[in-house]
């Protein structure tokens, strides 16, 4: 009886351990996804794409639009929607000629682009690089006295631009960075900013300073026992109180000063609430890769697509481990099929058809990536499989093209001249 009992028990427990396998995710394609699949096989021309939206980036601007309202001008992220054509686009839906540049080379493009630009760098670049910007702008009604405003999170930097001001014979537009929260650099207290201006007053510095930029990404990012709410006021209080110095050197503070920061994370925050700046700059919110997801952009959708055909269609066999295939696929019938992708190794997830995941065991492939599904995904070869991008930021640099979605319909393409 005991024996018997025990087999029982022994079954029980095989049973319940079967009962938590991996459920069955595969689906075949959505009525989004069965649409694009078939206009790609149709006019796709058998190779990796990148796919914007136009819907769906017309409410992602729609939307951005309508929380900035009038209150904060908006300044475009250069780094997140390199493509000329897509800059433009957003540019004129979106009634901006301000852009962020993070690149010696793309502020050239859009001192080229957009000739009547207001460009702030994002980022303090060495001064070399900032010569070199000088030197490949060429003959251009583009003002970069006027029209470039560049970064200063140093005293050494600040020394290194006077310096080259000097060099050119030309007075420098300069705004410092900040340190707000995010301890990332800049100047990290109002003591340190106070300095940096009284080098400028008592240097008489060839340098016309517009202002500051304080970015702050930590505070969509606040652990719990901080809290949003608490890292948002805290970031602003200090920003308020880097203001506050700025301001006691009249001679050196514009009237109209440049209060920039934020971010695509952040931008609603300071749309919807007190905040001490006068623009903010936004650009991932527009397309909404994977690592935007948040709350905080619960409007937004996402609208960029990698897709890719499927080469090979097979059984989901391993090397060496043919022995414990079957085991593998009834345990998990999500790698009962194996799909061989055109390409491969992008910093993106599978979404379509749904179920889709790299293969951990086989690895990955820049040449043919393989993703495992179950046969309910429906896939065969020359059928397209999309994925997700984590990031637009140097992702767009890498396809010769964005094929552009609307109404179901593919309606042309921005290709390069890229701002990379």
């Amino acid at each position: 009886m005991k024996r018997r009992h025990l087999l029982g028990l022994g079954a029980l427990g095989l049973l319940g351990i079967w009962a938590a396998r991996p459920a069955d995710e595969g689906r075949p394609y959505d009525d989004y996804f069965a649409t694009l699949n078939a206009l790609l096989k149709q006019q796709g021309g058998g190779v990796p794409l990148l796919v914007v939206d136009l819907q769906r980036l017309d409410a992602n601007a729609e939307l951005l639009a309508q929380r900035l309202g009038s209150k904060l001008p908006l300044r475009l992220v250069a780094k997140s929607l390199a493509s000329d054509g897509l800059m433009q686009y957003l540019a004129k839906k979106l009634a901006t000629q301000r852009f962020m540049a993070f690149h010696q080379p793309q502020l050239n493009q859009l001192a080229r682009l957009f000739p009547d630009a207001d460009l702030l760098l994002g980022k303090p670049l060495p001064v070399s690089a900032a010569l070199a910007f000088y030197q490949q702008l060429g003959n251009t009604a583009f003002d970069p006295a006027r029209q470039v405003t560049w970064l200063i999170d140093t005293p050494q930097r600040l020394t290194q631009y006077a310096e080259l001001a000097s060099a050119l014979k030309q007075p420098l537009q300069v705004a410092f960075e900040i340190d707000v929260g995010l301890a990332r650099g800049g100047f990290a207290t109002p003591e340190a900013l106070g300095q940096a201006l009284t080098t400028v007053r008592n240097g008489q510095l060839p340098l016309k300073v517009r202002g500051l930029m304080g970015y702050d990404a930590q505070v969509a990012h606040a652990p719990p026992w901080i809290g949003r709410n608490r890292a948002f006021a805290d970031s602003n209080a200090r920003y308020q109180v880097f203001i506050a110095t700025a301001q006691t050197f009249t001679d050196l503070w514009p009237a109209q000063p440049l209060l920039n920061g934020a971010g695509s994370l952040t931008y609603a925050l300071h749309a919807q609430g007190e905040t001490p700046l006068n623009e903010v700059s936004v650009g991932s919110a527009l397309l909404k890769p994977s690592e935007f997801d948040s709350d905080l952009l619960s409007g937004h959708q996402p609208a960029l697509w990698i897709a890719t055909p499927v080469l090979k269609a097979q059984s989901g066999e391993l090397p060496y481990l043919a022995h414990v295939q079957t085991a593998l696929q009834q345990w998990d019938r999500n790698r009962e099929r194996a799909y061989y992708l055109y390409g491969g190794r992008w910093s993106a997830e599978p979404v379509a058809p749904a179920g889709l995941s790299y293969d951990s065991l086989y690895g990955r492939s820049a040449n043919q990536e393989r993703v495992n599904g179950s046969v309910q995904t429906g896939l065969a070869v020359d059928d397209w499989v999309f994925l997700r991008p984590q990031l637009s930021e140097g992702l767009l640099d890498d396809f010769g093209e964005l094929r552009l979605l609307r109404n179901n319909r593919l309606v042309g393409s921005w290709r390069p001249e890229n701002i990379g």
